[in-house]
């Protein structure tokens, strides 16, 4: 796919800008994906490509989260990684255009504002907006509109 060329476009470019974080990172991302086009046997598609980059998003938040305050190159090493990795997903939704998606889905669907129906609306929303919501997200803004 065409994700996965940019990636190793950008790859090779990292390497003669001598840049070690992006490097790393971008060569984590394309062993991952290689590694599953060839246990699927196929081309991965531009959904599941964005799927590792997701994955590998939230390993690094959840580093930065568990890093000690004192770690300031650490830090400021992992948040640079994080903003490598947010630059090949596409435009993350907010938290208010989440709720209006929300409201228009219920709206359309004529599924009632209760709890119950959290799941339903949480599996629609994440299938039809994959790559652009945090699922986190999608469940906080759920969780203010349902009863």
């Amino acid at each position: 796919m065409e994700l996965l060329q940019k990636l190793k476009k950008d790859n090779i470019q990292a390497m003669r800008d001598k840049d070690s974080i992006k490097k790393g990172v971008l060569t984590l991302v394309i062993s991952a994906i290689s590694l599953a086009e060839k246990e699927e046997k196929r081309e991965l598609s531009l959904n599941e490509e964005y799927t590792f980059i997701q994955k590998e998003l939230k390993q690094t938040k959840d580093s930065l989260n568990q890093t000690p305050q004192d770690r300031v190159q650490m830090i400021e090493d992992t948040k640079r990684k994080i903003s490598i990795l947010e630059s090949y997903l596409p435009k993350q939704l907010s938290k208010e255009e989440i709720t209006i998606i929300i409201q228009d889905l219920m709206e359309k669907e004529n599924i009632e504002p209760i709890k119950k129906n959290q799941g339903i609306i949480m599996k629609n929303i994440l299938l039809n907006y994959k790559g652009q919501v945090d699922g986190k997200i999608v469940n906080e803004a759920l969780s203010s509109l349902l009863k």
